[in-house]
C-alpha cells in the first residue's frame, strides 16, 4: 500500500513538472509541447519560444535585435541558408502548436479591439438600446452628463489601431495641451480589464493669463469595462480630485 502511495504522489509530481510554464525550447526537438504548457502565454511569449526553437537549429534571424540577443548565447551557431535547415517530427508539431496558439490570441485580440470600435460607434451614435443590452452601460441622461462627454473625448483621441502590445498588455496614451489646460487621454488593457481613463491634468504652463484662474482643478475620470467570453462589459465609473 505504501509503495502505490508513493507511485501515485511521484506520478503527480511528473505531471506537475511536466506542466510548467515553458520557458524556452531547450528540449523541444525531442519533447512535444504540452498545451498547458503554454496556455498563459502572451502573444510576445509564444513568438519568442519559436525563435528559440529556429534559433538553436541555426536560423539566422533578418531583426537585428532578435540576431543580436542569440549572438550571445554560446550555444547559438548561425548557418548561411536557412532554407537548408530541416525540422524533425517533434519539432514541426511543436512549431504548428506555438503558431495556432498566437493566432488565436491575436484573433482574440483583434476582437476585442472591433468591439471597442463598436462600442465607440454606439456612444457616438447615441445608441442606448446596444449601449444597455451588449454593454451593460449607463445611458440614464446620456445627453447632460460630463462624463459621456469626457468618454467620447477620449475614444476620439487614443487610436484604438495603434495600441502599444507589451506580453498580455496593451496601451495608447495621448496628452493635449491647448494653451489652457493639459489633458490626458488613456486606454489600456490588461488581460480581461480594460480601463478607459481621461484626466485633466491643471492649467497650461504656456498660457500667461491677465486674469489668472486660480480654481483650476485636477480630476481623473475612469471607466471599468471587462472583456470575458468574447464580451465586452461596463463594469465601474470612477471620478478622482
Amino acid at each position: 500500500m505504501k509503495s502505490l502511495f508513493v507511485l501515485i504522489i511521484s506520478s503527480f509530481l511528473l505531471s506537475s513538472l511536466s506542466a510548467q510554464t515553458l520557458k524556452d525550447c531547450f528540449s523541444c526537438a525531442t519533447k512535444l509541447i504540452q498545451v498547458e504548457q503554454i496556455k498563459d502565454l502572451s502573444i510576445d511569449e509564444l513568438r519568442y519560444l519559436a525563435n528559440d526553437l529556429f534559433a538553436r537549429r541555426g536560423y539566422k534571424f533578418s531583426d537585428v535585435n532578435i540576431d543580436n540577443y542569440y549572438s550571445e548565447k554560446a550555444w547559438y551557431k548561425p548557418i548561411a541558408d536557412n532554407n537548408k535547415i530541416i525540422f524533425n517530427t517533434v519539432e514541426q508539431q511543436n512549431i504548428k502548436l506555438l503558431q495556432d496558439k498566437t493566432t488565436e490570441l491575436k484573433a482574440e485580440r483583434d476582437k476585442l479591439v472591433n468591439e471597442l470600435k463598436v462600442f465607440k460607434a454606439a456612444l457616438q451614435s447615441n445608441n442606448k438600446s446596444d449601449l444597455q443590452r451588449k454593454y451593460n452601460f449607463d445611458t440614464n441622461d446620456m445627453e447632460n452628463r460630463k462624463d459621456i462627454t469626457y468618454l467620447e473625448k477620449t475614444l476620439e483621441q487614443v487610436n484604438l489601431d495603434d495600441i502599444n502590445w507589451s506580453k498580455h498588455k496593451g496601451i495608447f496614451e495621448v496628452t493635449v495641451d491647448n494653451g489652457d489646460y493639459v489633458m490626458n487621454y488613456e486606454i489600456s488593457i490588461d488581460r480581461e480589464k480594460v480601463n478607459i481613463k481621461y484626466a485633466n491634468q491643471g492649467g497650461s504652463e504656456f498660457s500667461e493669463l491677465v486674469y489668472p484662474n486660480y480654481m483650476i482643478t485636477e480630476y481623473t475620470y475612469l471607466w471599468k469595462f471587462e472583456w470575458k467570453n468574447g464580451r465586452l462589459r461596463f463594469v465601474d465609473f470612477i471620478v478622482a480630485g
